[in-house]
């Protein structure tokens, strides 16, 4: 899998095998097997698109691929979108669009790394090509192939091929069977499949040695058998929308960019620094409004750093115990009252606790502060009754409000002893976005 950053990524790789004695580079079967390789781009608003590979195995658009191309490593983030790119019939480098839906993805606690998406096509479009699969194992020293879709540049997909063999036919991880390759590993490649010399898949690549040069693993496709044959069973319920769609039309979570435009300052100074504003009012209260109202089931995340900053003020015995404070304000139409004050839901999160008041009232408190001058991500989730707070991905409390206010209205994030450096601010209405594994089932309100 490939994240859209610069930072460095584990990389991975789709594998076509073929039996030892097969040299032949006819014998890959390259012209039929590509026609069944999907791209994957999951999109998780608030957090860099990831990239990933697949495998059709049913003509109605079942596809094969690893748990973590398809779950993003923040599991308290909501909304996920995956992207399927399936290759033209008329060219196979070009790609057909569909949105899928999960039809399974392996409990983290089985240590498998697998999942099954689903994708739909119109009646005129006609049925998928798919991979047949196989359950024979590999000999040692049989050749392989690697043909996927390495990351080149940001959202391009290039299909690549390249040659190795089986260096080792069972490497054991996390109590799972793993063909160990020396074929040439790329990033951007997670979950595609091992191909056997008849176009048959036997494995699925799930990840790659960390501090060893050529060398990956393809988990047995035997490892998976017995957990996508019941997650098939009730595949039929799940009906993704028909494609082939058009990606630009897609409709995604508002994400608010860090320019002073694109919010009302009610109190404070503000200066645009390019991917970040920067707010403060020398120590007083400050605060920005949104423009828009809230859906009234939403996640808010902001990516923000934070600095202490006391101006000409004297900061008393109880305002110690709360410095570098960042406010998020919502459900309330008191938005030019002090940020500290105006009704609502008030979200408090100090150098030493993460707060959650309604009014006056304290909802939930944890002594877990937020980091100095370090660029972090607070996601506020407010689903029905519940109301969950999470840290960079970590929950730091939820709690339910059993006569919730109505937060269909305009949101505030400021700050006091501080100074707030804001990024970008997603808004991600969960009426409107597809379930995705890390959201649970289903609560009763819903």
């Amino acid at each position: 899998m490939r994240t859209g950053s610069t930072n460095a990524v584990v990389g991975f790789c789709l594998l076509l095998a073929v039996p030892a004695a097969a040299s032949s580079d006819n014998t890959f079967n390259v012209a039929e097997a590509r026609k069944a390789i999907v791209f994957i781009r999951r999109i998780t608003p608030g957090h860099e698109v990831a990239l990933g590979s697949g495998f059709l195995t049913s003509t109605d658009g079942l596809i094969y691929t690893s748990r973590h191309v398809i779950e993003p490593k923040d599991r308290t983030a909501r909304g996920t979108i995956m992207l399927v790119g399936v290759p033209s019939r008329g060219d196979p480098d070009d790609l057909d669009w569909f949105q899928a839906s999960v039809v399974y993805s392996a409990p983290e606690d089985e240590n498998l790394d697998f999942a099954i998406l689903k994708i739909a096509a119109r009646p005129e479009y006609g049925t998928f090509p798919a991979l047949p699969l196989s359950y024979d194992k590999l000999e040692l020293g049989a050749g392989v192939a690697v043909i996927g879709y390495p990351y080149i540049r940001e959202n391009e997909a290039v299909l690549s091929f390249n040659k190795g063999s089986i260096s080792s036919t069972r490497v054991r991880f996390s109590g799972k069977s793993y063909y160990q390759t020396d074929a040439a590993v790329n990033q951007g490649n997670s979950g595609g499949p091992l191909l056997n010399g008849r176009g048959e898949a036997v494995g699925i690549i799930t990840l790659k040695e960390l501090n060893a040069e050529n060398v990956g693993f393809a988990l047995y496709l035997s490892e998976i058998r017995s957990a996508a044959d019941r997650a098939e069973r009730g595949a039929g319920d799940v009906r993704p929308p028909p494609g082939p769609i058009d990606p630009r039309r897609l409709e995604l979570p508002i994400t608010i960019a860090p320019r002073a435009a694109n919010w009302h300052l009610v109190q404070g100074h503000v200066r645009d620094e390019g991917k970040q504003l920067v707010i403060d009012n020398l120590g007083a209260p400050f605060w920005l409004t949104s423009r828009a109202a809230l859906p009234e089931n939403f996640q808010i995340v902001v990516s923000c750093a934070l600095e202490h900053l006391q101006g000409g003020q004297k900061i008393g015995p109880e305002q110690r115990k709360n410095l570098r404070r960042l406010y998020l304000r919502f459900g309330t139409a008191a938005t030019d009252v002090s940020i500290e004050k105006g009704g609502g839901y008030l979200l408090l999160s100090s150098h030493a606790s993460t707060t959650l008041y309604r009014g006056s009232k304290l909802l939930k408190g944890v002594a877990t502060g937020n980091p100095k001058a370090a660029l972090f991500t607070l996601s506020v989730t407010k689903m029905g009754r519940e109301i969950e707070v999470a840290m960079d991905g970590k929950v730091l409390f939820s709690c339910q409000d059993d006569a919730p206010l109505s937060v269909r209205r305009p949101f505030s994030i400021g700050g006091h002893l501080s100074r707030l450096h804001l990024g970008d601010v997603t808004v991600i209405d969960l009426d409107k976005v597809p379930r995705s594994p890390a959201d649970g089932p289903p609560r009763p309100e819903e």
